[in-house]
């Protein structure tokens, strides 16, 4: 079968990582399997793929603050498309998903597309939204990440949806400090609005006095660093919140946090929820839509915190950091997703919704 995987680039993301291991996997089974995206990382690719898997970079050497022609990268794609010709198209993410669909008008070729956020919160203007809904309904299936995600759709589409978590397995390394009191907090994610790192940093310029050994490392970039940078300065904690930037190995940050902190508005999922409730690392996250409630049973792997409540994410903050046999219960707990986020579970749903678009 020859599979052409579409998403936005291969960078550091978690759409990314998800698609970097279907292909992988689907290579090792004998497909013949294309990934693209529009820009890549000078050194490559952050996340893995096996040499049988063919990789297109579309938009070349191009820096990421370089504004975006959408009617280029529809060329681009609807040629890719129709040169490779494939037996099957999946696509990740809202926009790409609707350029794909687009694209792929009257070729015949199924596309199956990956909603992987919470289509009405993102920050895209309202026309991707329209779109997204409208184009969804030209699509072989759709994969939702949860049954919350699912909903989001149009009622005409939800019966060709299948909901799919990401895969995740626990991260070796991890430091749990669950003697005396926590004293590093760790938050993971790309630096733009929807994490909410800035409602973090005013969480944790509340606990400042009280916990005067405390510190915060966040690892990511993105466009809104200058702004959270600026931020710190104004709070005070130049000395207490560090920023250096995407970690080099994927998952180093679990040897670095005694408890992790999620402070995101929306999610489509969150994988570094998984990764945490499976590695046996305490956590605490607001409970946005949608993503953290599927992962975290409150009191027992993870704390939830209503979404954009500083004072409640201070204040059960403190709570965890005090508290060491909550912490060592919930790093006991980290057995609860195994079987939800098993790899192997999963790459089988994405077997079966590739082959029967395929077969449609």
């Amino acid at each position: 079968m020859r599979v052409l995987f579409i998403q936005g680039g291969f960078g550091t993301g978690g759409a990314e990582k998800i698609v970097a291991m279907i292909a992988n996997h689907r290579a090792a089974h004998g497909d013949q399997v294309e990934v693209a995206g529009m820009r890549a990382p000078r050194d490559g690719s952050y996340y893995r793929y096996s040499p049988d898997v063919t990789l297109h970079v579309l938009e070349p050497n191009v820096p990421a603050s370089e504004p975006v022609s959408q009617i280029k990268r529809l060329k681009m794609l609807r040629k890719l498309i129709r040169d490779r010709k494939p037996d099957v198209v999946v696509s990740f993410l809202t926009k790409i998903n609707v350029l794909t669909l687009t694209a792929g008008l009257g070729t015949g070729i199924p596309i199956v597309i990956s909603e992987r956020n919470n289509p009405r919160a993102q920050n895209n203007h309202p026309l991707w939204h329209t779109a997204s809904m409208t184009l969804s309904r030209r699509a072989t299936s759709v994969v939702t990440l949860t049954e919350r995600g699912r909903d989001q759709l149009p009622a005409k589409v939800r019966h060709r949806t299948r909901v799919i978590p990401n895969p995740c397995v626990p991260i070796e390394g991890a430091r749990a400090q669950i003697n005396g009191a926590a004293s590093q907090l760790v938050a993971v994610g790309r630096l733009d609005w929807q994490k909410g790192f800035d409602l973090l940093l005013h969480a944790v310029a509340r606990l400042r006095d009280s916990h005067p050994t405390l510190s915060l490392t966040i690892f990511g970039e993105g466009p809104e660093r200058k702004a959270l940078e600026g931020l710190r300065a104004d709070l005070g904690l130049e000395a207490t919140v560090a920023m250096p930037g995407t970690t080099q190995r994927h998952g180093a940050w679990v040897s670095e946090a005694d408890i992790l902190v999620v402070t995101s508005r929306y999610e489509g999922f969150c994988n570094v929820v998984a990764e945490a409730t499976l590695s046996g690392v305490p956590i605490i996250s607001f409970d946005c839509e949608f993503g953290p409630r599927e992962m975290i049973r409150h009191e027992v792997n993870g704390l939830l915190v209503q979404t954009g409540d500083i004072d409640g994410m201070a204040d059960n903050l403190s709570r965890l950091i005090n508290d060491t046999q909550l912490r060592a219960r919930m790093s006991a707990a980290s057995y609860l997703n195994v079987e939800y986020l098993d790899p192997d579970r999963i790459l089988k749903s994405w077997d079966a919704v590739i082959n029967d678009a395929v077969e449609v």
